[in-house]
This record gives structure tokens, sequence and C-alpha cells, in this order.
């Protein structure tokens, strides 16, 4: 089976300018899918944190040439978490990346606030992505790298042709099995776990989710484990 990895949140990229967590403006991270095919539109989620009203740019790029293939631009008046979809019908398949920024109200590039991200993700061919959808696997996990006391969603897209078991593990920085969850689906789709004050539950450190499908019996593996390594810190 080939592998498909997860999408990823990334907090920091090559251009944050030293940019902390602890600045009045950050984006904290960006949510990308890393296939998308069949004319779907490209989805991209961000976590952001302002100190006054902010515009937020999205640029779609070619991975390459960093050449700007399309923009969209919100402006977002607090903190928290947003969302904008970009149309790929006509863009052709390859690799791509979309770059995320802040600036002050009407403002451009040369004005930017706080750091920047981007992520990569692929264009498929009609071939590609009808072998990708009909995959069995893991296609995106949705949880902050950075998590403290605050209530959090651990969301889990899969994709399944007969009834699995999704085998959730939380892993400490020893990587021993501090928890497990086995959750039976029938279908392909999505499962939420909300969890609040994990800081309060495991403590400072650094963790990592492992994620897989498992046959009914519990037993066989079916595709690749998603793994998505994160920090716990005090509130």
């Amino acid at each position: 089976m080939k592998r498909f990895i997860f999408s990823f949140l990334v907090w920091a990229s090559a251009f944050s300018g030293g940019v902390s967590a602890g600045s009045d403006d950050f984006i904290n991270s960006i949510d990308v899918p890393d296939f998308v095919g069949g004319n779907e539109p490209l989805r991209v989620d961000v976590d952001l944190k302002v100190a006054k009203t902010r515009d937020v740019y999205f640029v779609l790029q070619y991975f390459d040439t960093w050449k700007k293939l399309k923009e969209k631009s919100a402006r977002v008046t607090s903190s928290g978490k947003y969302h904008v979809t970009f149309d790929t019908n006509g863009i052709e398949p390859g690799k791509y990346r979309v770059a995320v920024y802040m600036t002050p109200r009407d403002k451009n590039w040369n004005h930017r606030v706080g750091n920047g991200v981007n992520a990569p993700f692929s264009v498929l061919t009609d071939t590609a992505w009808n072998e990708y959808i009909s995959t069995e696997a893991i296609s995106e996990v949705r949880w902050p790298r950075r998590v403290s006391n605050g209530k959090e969603v651990l969301g889990v897209s899969y994709r399944i042709n007969a009834p699995k078991l999704l085998n959730l593990d939380l892993l400490n920085g020893d990587g021993d099995v501090i928890s497990n969850i086995q959750y039976p689906v029938s279908e392909s789709g999505d499962f939420s776990l909300p969890i609040d004050d994990l800081f309060g539950k495991v403590g400072a450190g650094r963790f990592t989710w492992k994620i897989l499908l498992l046959a009914e019996d519990g037993q066989s593996a079916i595709g690749d484990e998603a793994v998505f390594h994160f920090t716990v810190y005090g509130g």
C-alpha cells in the first residue's frame, strides 16, 4: 500500500523572523491537506493570535518558484480559528504551497506583523486521486502543536471500505503509552475527541499521538500509522 502522510500543523516557518509564540500577533498553526484532486476545493485552516484588527493573507504559490498563483485575504478582529477555500479547478497536477501572513488593516507584505507560516500540498492527476480516495488510510490528523490547559479537539479523518477499529495511542516523551482509545467505525468519515486541560492530566512535556486503523478483531494493522508530535506546557 502506498504511504499517504496526514496533513500537519506548522507553527513556525522559514520567514518567521524570530517571532515567538509569546508575541502579540502570532500564527499558531496552519492546516492544509497533503493532496487534492478531482477539482475538490483546497481548505486552509489557521489558528491566530492577534492584538488588534488584522488583515490575513493566504497566498497559493508554485512550490519551486514561490510565484503567486492565487491570493485571498480576510479581516479578523479577534484571536481564533479561521479558514478559507481555494478553487482548484484548472490547476495543473504538481506541488504547491500555501503561505499565510498578517498585516495591519489595508497594508501589504512590506508591513507584515508577527510570523508567517507555509505548508506544501500536491494536486493529483485524476488517476492518482481516484487511487488515493479508494485506499484505506488515516487521511488527516488535526491537533495543535502546542497545548496547555484549554479545551482542544483531536480530529481524525479516515477512509475505509469495510468496518474497522480506529486506534488512538497517546505516548509520553519516553515512548510509553499513557492512554489508548479504540473506536469502531463502519464507514469513511471524521472522528472528534474533545480534551479539556491536558496539562492538568499529563503535565508538561513532549507527547505523541499515534493513530492507526485496525481490522475488526483488533489484531491486524491496516495501512500506515499516523504520527503527530506536540508539546504540552503550563498555563
